[in-house]
């Protein structure tokens, strides 16, 4: 078992402090994270944010009562638990500290939700967030600090990944574990720099200088082709289950209230090697080949997911 060196600072819950003996230092998210994203929670309901805050507090408690306790994770309460569990097991990880606090033990600190290891006994830091879509930009800063500071605070370990482990209030089967890109030191120093002197920060030092409006939409983009991932697999599912049965039983066709069923039988296809075609028979290839001409698209790709 890994053993993790406790930080002399001390939480207190009540107004959510982090001390150091005398001294009161910063928050992570209440400071750097807020700083380098000032806009993130500009048009949310303050009433909005104190529920979502209070919903997260006790989605943390039950994960840590989980992850001590044990139990069977389909007799829970909260769905949420058992997407937990299920994403735990499909990534072999292993718990070893919730609400670890780490702090450089000057003018920051925070606690990190989950610290984990996976089958490789390789260290992972882990962001739980409840939230409608998941950002993945912001969760990354955090946690890209947090690794900065856990190492410092344990001189003798490093941290081989960081994740950001989405547990959606409105629906815990697009639950998902995404793999974050780390931010550099260069970047967190500019940060820390620019809050201790009171300064702004331009966050395209992190992340490049993207159009307004494709920041606007990434994680909305994200949060689409998650659900839609998810969505798909769950139908192919169903399919494959509806086909064993008609074919078991024989059926070829059944119209429903709301759909059509029709069972296809398998059947064998014929193509043409169009590259061995192309290699072997130029002239012909050449001759026969059609050219359409095509509008330009769009292609998405989906990182650390």
């Amino acid at each position: 078992m890994i053993e993790l060196v406790k930080s002399p600072v001390t939480f207190i819950d009540d107004g959510h402090r982090y001390l150091l003996g005398d001294k009161e230092l910063k928050g992570v998210t209440s400071s750097l994270i807020r700083l380098a994203f000032p806009d993130k929670y500009k048009d949310v309901d303050p009433e909005v944010l104190a529920n979502a805050a209070r919903k997260g507090k006790e989605l943390h408690t039950a994960i840590e009562f989980f992850d001590e306790f044990g139990g069977d994770p389909a007799e829970a309460t909260d769905d949420r638990i058992t997407a937990y569990a299920r994403i735990k097991e499909e990534n072999h990880l292993t718990t070893i500290a919730n609400e670890y606090l780490v702090s450089d033990e000057q003018n920051y600190a925070s606690s990190i939700d989950i610290v984990m290891v996976n089958a490789g006994n390789e260290i992972c830091l882990v962001d739980t967030k409840t939230t409608y879509y998941l950002d993945l930009s912001s969760t990354g800063l955090q946690l890209s600090i947090y690794r900065r500071f856990f190492e410092m605070q344990n001189p003798g370990l490093k941290v081989a990944h960081i994740y950001a482990l989405w547990l959606p209030n409105r629906d815990h089967s697009i639950a998902q574990l995404h793999e974050l890109s780390v931010v550099s030191d260069e970047v967190i120093d500019s940060l820390i720099q620019a809050d201790l002197a009171g300064q702004a920060f331009d966050i395209t030092k992190a992340y490049g200088s993207l159009p307004a409006r494709i920041g606007e939409v990434e994680n909305e983009i994200v949060r689409i082709e998650t659900e839609m991932k998810v969505w798909k697999e769950r139908q192919e599912e169903l399919k494959q289950g509806l086909y064993k049965l008609m074919e078991e039983h024989d059926v070829k066709s059944f119209t429903g209230g709301k759909i059509k069923l029709t069972r296809v039988l398998p059947t064998t296809s014929e193509s043409i090697d169009s590259k061995r075609l192309r290699e072997e028979q130029p002239e012909i290839y050449a001759k026969y080949t059609k050219k359409t001409q095509r509008s330009g698209s769009l292609k998405i790709t989906i990182l650390n997911s």
